[in-house]
């Protein structure tokens, strides 16, 4: 039987410095393991100060959710497959009652799930704060 040469494990037919093709492909692996970049969540008090704390935070739930989830799909296909799982784009969700989209959403807040006063006033409107459609 014929034995192969003993050579370290780490060793390369082709070193990776002089390869131009090898370099790009491993770029090109690099970035594309990576997730996309969330984006960045804009501070609601600042620009509606009318706006209740309740539904500030719970706008802030829903956006920080829906940035999860996305960033879980594949890049090309994030709405398409979210539409193929929830049944709607993602803007559309914000359309519904804020206790639908926590529903939907799977979101679990303990100051929100203490159904207080306040609370209750935010459950039936949108996420805009409106009475939803």
């Amino acid at each position: 039987m014929d034995k192969l040469p003993n050579r370290p494990a780490d060793s390369l037919l082709i070193n990776p410095g002089k390869s131009s093709r090898l370099q790009e492909m491993r770029q090109r692996a690099a970035t594309a393991n990576q997730p996309a970049p969330a984006p960045a969540q804009p501070s609601f008090q600042a620009k509606d100060e009318n706006m209740s704390p309740e539904l500030a935070l719970a706008r802030q739930l829903i956006d920080q959710r829906l940035s999860e989830i996305l960033a879980s799909l594949p890049v090309g296909k994030q709405r398409r497959l979210f539409k193929i799982r929830f049944g709607m784009e993602p803007a559309q969700i914000k359309d519904l009652a804020i206790k639908k989209i926590f529903v939907l959403l799977e979101i679990n807040h303990p100051q929100l799930n203490n159904l207080s006063a306040s609370m209750k006033r935010i459950a039936d409107l949108n996420y805009n704060g409106r009475q939803p459609n």
